[in-house]
């Protein structure tokens, strides 16, 4: 039954969601999303801000993962591999990460997915015990079954429920228990499945027409602890969060001091290790690599130690490190087959820290061969549009009409050259090519001599001559670098306060599912918090959690 009254609970909302997942518009000029144009009237408590700081609003929907743990912190119960595979991955494509919001889809799969977990779930649960938990009684009488609808109905709306949507579930438990072979677990069951299949469940829902269209508004008690929950536990709201929320006069209206408070306390809850692996499994593409390999064992230890290494500079079990360690850390953690590929001896078995004075040509987690594995090219291309785009955060925009006949072109032309011949070719063609590609080519100098694997190596496999030395061109403020290979490189980058600020970008994008925009003091005052507490991964993340940009909304047209 679940099925049917998901479609039945979610009619009204068609218009509602299609309008809201559209795309934003191709995105605001350099201009206004450097803050230098636009109108600097944030709304209510929005000085500073500006418009075009704020994103246009889009529904997020819950990421497979997100779902996932959403349902084992509810209900305690992990979903099976079957049920897993019924649901699309959400994974992180060109550059986004798996919860950027624009690049979310929706299609039928997820609608039978939804319903085939749903079944599968209530069938495992002990139905009483979860009545029993969310109402505190038992049975099918109407106070108690409208205490299991409010108590549920708040953990999984992440809100209190609205009196018209009490009415429907009240109304679906009714008609359950007028059919004839009915019990009170189908009453419960049904009750559950539909929660499940809800779109204030599967969706995170802000009111975005609760006002005058292209303003801002600060977002409710309820809305952002559902925004910092996803963002920090990559779940749903507790109990606790859920009564900060509320506030003090139970309405849900916004305390910063309150969520000061609770965003410590999510950090410190060990759920927080789930928002740290899915971000550092993005950034390096580790979530999702095949590492160069076909084989099972070394792909994980590859994934393994390359995790392990980030974690290692967040603080997990050490003092957590500047991030500027991802450019110039002296550490990285290996097991004996992955040193082997860094060119360092083993110091044991199983994963150990390494000096990388022992390992060849190695600074920083960037040149961890498992790093640069995970990107999987030895591309000039490939790899320079993954590192400017990640680790320095210069964006080229898409490439200029007639490009894959220009690309069939220069692949006959170079086909006989090395990387690095190809690419100066490259820097020969029209202005046109010439204008993306020098901004995102030159990092790939410094790495010319690392293979697919990440291992170093002075010739190719030709016995051609490999070399390491290269300008990286002058970006928004940050100065031209020459660099001789790239520990060169790293060091120097490793220097520039632009590295904290691409810091600030991703992390901003992490959590709020949109790309960065510096329009107003929102990102400046998140990078000032940033640099001021040490530049640590806790750190960026509190300055993101706290920051303008997570607590507030555009709102938009009414459909």
């Amino acid at each position: 039954m679940g099925l049917p009254f998901a479609l039945a609970l979610s009619s009204g909302w068609g218009c509602y969601l299609g309008v809201t997942a559209d795309a934003s518009e191709a995105g605001d000029d350099e201009a206004e999303a450097d803050g230098e144009s636009g109108d600097t009237d944030g709304g209510e408590g929005g000085e500073g801000l500006m418009p075009s700081s704020i994103p246009d609003p889009l529904v997020a929907r819950l990421t497979d993962r997100q779902y996932r743990f959403t349902v084992l912190d509810l209900f305690g119960e992990e979903l099976t591999e079957q049920e897993l595979d019924w649901l699309p991955r959400d994974v992180p494509i060109e550059g986004d990460y798996a919860t950027s919001v624009e690049a979310q889809g929706f299609n039928a799969q997820y609608v039978l997915g939804y319903a085939y977990i749903a079944r599968g779930l209530t069938a495992r649960l002990d139905l009483e015990e979860v009545q029993e938990r969310f109402a505190d009684c038992v049975g099918v009488d109407q106070a108690c079954l409208e205490a299991f609808v409010d108590g549920l109905g708040r953990r999984m709306h992440r809100r209190p429920l609205e009196a018209s949507e009490r009415a429907v579930y009240l109304e679906l438990a009714a008609a359950i228990m007028d059919e004839p072979e009915a019990g009170d677990d189908d009453v419960r069951a049904g009750l559950v499945q539909a929660f499940l299949q809800a779109p204030q469940f599967l969706y995170r829902v802000e009111p975005e027409t609760d006002g005058e269209p292209g303003e801002l508004r600060r977002l409710d008690g309820f809305e952002l602890a559902s925004r910092l929950s996803y963002f920090l536990w990559q779940s749903t709201p507790d109990d606790a969060l859920l009564d900060a929320a509320a506030g003090s006069g139970g309405d849900g209206a916004y305390d910063p001091e309150l969520f000061t408070a609770e965003i410590e306390r999510m950090i410190q809850d060990p759920k927080f290790a789930r928002a740290r692996t899915q971000f550092w499994g993005d950034y390096s593409l580790a979530s999702t690599s095949s590492f160069g390999s076909t084989d099972p064992q070394l792909i994980e230890e590859l994934r393994a130690s390359l995790m392990a290494t980030l974690d290692h500079i967040s603080g997990v079990d050490a003092e957590p490190q500047p991030l500027t360690a991802v450019f110039d850390g002296q550490e990285l953690l290996m097991t004996p087959a992955v040193a082997e590929m860094a060119g360092a001896e083993s110091v044991g078995p199983g994963m150990q820290v390494y000096d990388v004075a022992l390992a060849e040509e190695r600074l920083g987690v960037v040149t961890h061969p498992a790093f640069l594995a995970a990107i999987g090219t030895t591309s000039f291309v490939g790899r320079g549009v993954f590192m400017s785009s990640r680790l320095l955060c210069q964006r080229t925009g898409p490439p200029p009409s007639g490009f894959s006949e220009q690309i069939e072109n220069t692949a006959a032309a170079t086909e006989e050259m090395t990387p690095r011949e190809a690419s100066e070719f490259r820097f020969g063609l029209d202005e046109i090519c010439l204008s993306c590609h020098v901004q995102f080519e030159p990092i790939s100098y410094g790495f010319e001599r690392y293979d697919i694997q990440g291992r170093f190596a002075l010739t190719d496999d030709e016995g051609r001559p490999l070399y390491s030395h290269g300008v990286l061109p002058e970006w928004s403020g940050r100065p031209e670098i020459s660099f001789e290979n790239a520990p060169d490189l790293l060091g120097q980058l490793a220097e520039q306060d632009s590295l904290y600020r691409c810091f600030v970008d991703n992390m901003s994008e992490f959590g709020t599912g949109h790309q960065a925009r510096w329009g107003g003091d929102a990102l400046p005052d998140a990078l000032a918090s940033f640099e001021a507490e040490g530049l640590t991964f806790e750190a960026l993340v509190r300055a993101i959690a706290a920051g303008e940009q997570m607590t507030y909304i555009r709102n938009a047209e009414a459909p």
